[in-house]
């Protein structure tokens, strides 16, 4: 299996035309600056830098096995550019938002973006099963969006997208069989917020 994985990061690296050993993985920070603000201003100003590495989906939601092949993949993560909706049904389920975010800060400790927080389950809302599919979805903000959050229909957002390593929903197209510990998707998310947050206070 850690073969097969190999052979398709190395694809990857190829398909991007990147080195051996360079690899997509970029910090929220990096994603908001350099990919989701450049892609957002590209139709008045010239074409971005890095944007385009990053497929845009439009409006269609994805089954997230399904991401193959049509999101950005670093071997780990999808990435792909979409739109916010009333809701992210897909063909056989559906993201539900877990009611948390976070800002994203830039090196000078202004708020530049928000991540939020979305676990994909199989099924009709809201009585759908969990599966152990995460998203980091992230959003542009402005000042007018500080002082008034709600996101307008359409706009243009960020997706990082993840099958987490846990027992606590049902695993869908994963192949990984290791034995380690295992948290919860929730106990891994608290994780990665203490470990943002202690990075974030390390700079002040």
């Amino acid at each position: 299996m850690r073969e097969i994985k190999e052979e398709e990061e190395e694809g990857y690296r190829k398909t991007l035309k990147l080195p051996p050993g360079f690899r997509f993985s970029p910090t929220d920070e990096e994603l908001v600056i350099h990919f989701l603000h450049p892609k957002k201003q590209q139709a008045s100003v010239s074409p971005p830098l890095y944007a385009h590495l990053v497929p845009d989906l439009k409006l269609r939601h994805h089954d997230p096995w399904d991401l193959h092949g049509k999101a950005l993949w670093n071997g780990t993560q999808y990435f792909y550019f979409s739109r916010t909706m009333s809701n992210r049904i897909t063909e056989n389920g559906y993201w539900k938002d877990l009611d948390t975010e976070e800002p994203v800060f830039s090196e000078a400790g202004e708020i530049i973006g928000i991540k939020k927080y979305l676990n994909f389950h199989i099924g009709e809302a809201p009585a759908g099963q969990e599966t152990n599919w995460l998203m980091q979805e992230y959003h542009l903000m402005s000042f007018h969006q500080l002082t008034n959050p709600r996101q307008e229909h359409g706009s243009l957002v960020l997706s990082r997208v993840q099958e987490s390593k846990t027992s606590h929903g049902q695993s869908f197209c994963s192949g990984d069989e290791d034995s380690e510990t295992e948290l919860s998707y929730m106990d891994e998310m608290c994780l990665s917020l203490d470990d943002e947050l202690d990075d974030i206070n390390s700079r002040d």
